[in-house]
């Protein structure tokens, strides 16, 4: 594997703090290539994954792994983290994934890195492959429910693929809002911030929302509300939506069936058939949008096949930039 000639495999491990990832200065455009790539090599056999792996503790915690393997890349990895929804009262984060990375000639491992800025940006290209196929190309505006790190992430994402000009933006709290719309408009865009979440579900052309899981108490959004023609991604597993309004929607596509399935890892807050998963939509093998009224969405846990095709890209980039630290095996 020609990538990894640079580094000394079975005797040497690249380690890639958090400051090491970003300054590998890839762009939101890049991750969804990636993302899309990875998803058709899947569905053509070049790549494979599982289920994530979800041990549960009794106080509501847990530990998670995610695990992919790209043959064109000639990587694979797998992302490990412990989710803990109570740690802000300890003033530390809910999780903070590693990612390791194995390179597929001799099975070897190759590097570590820090996995937040990938999981966030990885997840937003997910929202972004799937608006490719399942949103309006004209979309322009974009409507967020929840305004912290995945709204920044799929606001880049987003913008790399459609003409965005408009923003609406709420939050739990309206400072959240506000913060981001000022955001929003640094960035030369139009900017409207709303406590009522039935204004941006039913006044944007994309609708992401990325409530946190423990902030829902009650699904609050109701896919009727969505305006023809429009898309939703649901970072939030769907969680913040009422279940039963969810299959009212045109399309429904999802990342992985298998580990979506009730009594799967990781089941969504959905109720009947998945219309296809993303993959199969990529390469042509299941339909997307047909027509402009159509009402589409997507609703994904997140598969480990992101994750890997995150991480093939930030250790190429790092490699080539002479980035990192390296370890002794």
């Amino acid at each position: 594997m020609e990538t990894t000639a640079e580094l000394d495999i079975g005797r040497e491990l690249l380690y890639l703090s958090g400051a090491d990832v970003e300054a590998c200065a890839v762009s939101a455009g890049d991750m969804n290539d990636a993302v899309e790539a990875a998803l058709a090599a899947k569905v053509a056999g070049r790549a494979r994954t599982r289920p994530k792996l979800n041990i549960r503790q009794p106080d509501g915690s847990s530990f998670r792994a995610k695990a992919g393997v790209l043959d064109d890349a000639g990587y694979a990895a797998i992302k490990w983290f412990g989710y803990f929804p109570g740690n802000g009262a300890r003033g530390a984060p809910d999780f903070h994934p590693l990612v390791m990375v194995n390179e597929t000639r001799t099975g070897l491992p190759v590097a570590m890195m820090d996995g937040v800025w990938l999981s966030g940006q990885r997840t937003a290209a997910f929202s972004a492959v799937a608006a490719k196929r399942l949103a309006r190309a004209e979309s322009e505006t974009l409507g967020f429910v929840a305004c912290g790190r995945q709204a920044r992430c799929n606001l880049a994402a987003l913008r790399a693929e459609f003409p965005i000009r408009r923003v609406i933006a709420c939050s739990r709290r309206r400072e959240t809002a506000e913060r981001f719309a000022a955001e929003v408009r640094e960035q030369g865009l139009e900017a409207v911030v709303t406590e009522t979440p039935r204004e941006v579900v039913s006044g944007a052309d994309i609708v992401i929302t990325s409530v946190p899981h423990a902030a829902i108490e009650t699904p609050f959004l109701d896919a009727a509300w969505l305006a023809p023609g429009a898309f939703v991604s649901m970072v939030d597993l769907g969680f913040s939506w009422k279940a039963e309004t969810i299959r009212g929607l045109d399309i429904v596509a999802v990342d992985d069936i298998e580990q979506s399935l009730p009594g799967g890892p990781e089941p969504l807050n959905f109720i009947g058939e998945y219309d296809a998963e993303l993959g199969d939509i990529v390469a042509g093998h299941a339909v997307g949008r047909s027509d402009a009224v159509q009402r589409t969405g997507f609703i994904f846990s997140g598969i480990g096949l992101g994750d890997t095709a995150a991480a093939a890209l930030i250790l190429d980039r790092a490699i080539e930039l002479g980035l990192g630290t390296r370890l002794p095996l």
